[in-house]
């Protein structure tokens, strides 16, 4: 078995989604039901479970300086993509990978440049600060949605190879290893020394793992932009507009407070006392004016249109393309 420096293990248990840390966890020829029974490092199990509940809130510190607390460290990110894989929950899911993958920007960002050149050659990309179109459409896809700035159309373009500004080399292996993170693993069974872990996981995510499936909002029948604020939301994209104009519309359509709460309970930065205060005061409950969603025209200003939908107000594509959402209502409740 290959020896490892304290210091390369502080480097795996930074970035524990390279091939090598991958390498590392193989060579211990420990199964994942091996590692659950193991006396020492069964602790990864229940350090899986601690990865998640901390790198959502954005406070998880993969560092130690014992070479026994790193091998755990290491351990931990299967462990963990173990757990939301079987949680089975797409929001979830996408809530972990964007944790996972904006800790490891933040600890690139202070990387000198072979270390960085290294990463990127582990993920595929290519070294320098051009990326063939290919690899840019598969990255840049989801930001463009976000910023026209990474538009390919918005590019310098030479010879098949995009130009990148500074900055956007991080961002785009941020993207990299979003995708990696959020790759399925594949498990048969779940160990027992597993099952009460995931157990409690799903005791502390109950109101996370429910789809915001409202019963009286027909999202089949939203409009453009607010399907967009949703993501954004879900990713934690989001300003202070962009809530105010989705808290508005579902207000509008006749949700109740609760119901709202669910759909902005998606956002990995979801404080559910400051939503609740947010949304009371829009209501009128809190403050003297009732609000409502902005027109189309106003959203187009803020850059959050989508589309040109053939109307003035998205609470007017609503109602042409749903049922009437006040009388549907009405009559669930009489029943």
């Amino acid at each position: 078995m290959a020896e490892y420096t304290t210091s390369q293990l502080q480097v795996l248990a930074k970035y524990p989604f390279l091939e090598e840390a991958k390498k590392y966890v193989q060579q211990l020829g420990l199964s994942v039901e091996k590692i659950a029974e193991h006396p020492v490092y069964a602790a990864a199990v229940t350090m899986g479970k601690q990865r998640i509940l901390e790198i959502l809130e954005n406070r998880f510190k993969p560092e130690a300086d014992e070479k026994t607390d790193l091998e755990i460290l290491i351990q931990s990110y299967p462990m963990a993509r173990i757990y939301i894989s079987l949680l089975g929950n797409k929001i979830l899911a996408s809530r972990y990978a964007n944790a996972e993958a904006n800790l490891a920007e933040s600890y690139l960002r202070k990387e000198n440049r072979k270390t960085i050149e290294l990463i990127k050659h582990d993920l595929s990309l290519p070294a320098g600060d051009t990326m063939p179109v290919v690899d840019y459409l598969r990255l840049a896809t989801r930001l463009a949605k976000e910023d026209a700035a990474w538009k390919l159309v918005n590019r310098t373009l030479h010879q098949g190879n995009v130009s990148l500004h500074p900055g956007e080399e991080l961002t785009l292996m941020r993207e990299a290893i979003r995708k990696k993170v959020s790759e399925p693993v594949k498990l048969k069974t779940v160990p027992d020394g597993m099952k009460k872990t995931l157990n409690e996981l799903r005791g502390t995510f109950t109101a996370a793992l429910e789809e915001p499936n409202v019963e009286f909002l027909d999202q089949k029948a939203l409009p453009p932009c607010i399907t967009y604020v949703i993501a954004l939301l879900q990713n934690s994209q989001t300003n202070h507009t962009a809530h105010f104009i989705l808290a508005t519309f579902l207000g509008g359509t006749g949700l109740k407070e609760q119901e709202i709460l669910k759909i902005f309970a998606t956002s990995p930065k979801y404080d559910e006392s400051k939503t609740r205060y947010q949304l009371e005061f829009l209501a009128g409950q809190k403050s003297n004016t009732k609000y409502t969603c902005p027109a189309c025209v106003t959203i187009k200003s803020y850059g959050l249109c989508r589309a040109n939908c053939p109307v003035k107000h998205p609470q007017q594509y609503y109602r042409n393309k749903s049922k009437d959402t006040a009388g549907y209502q009405q009559q669930k409740q009489e029943k």
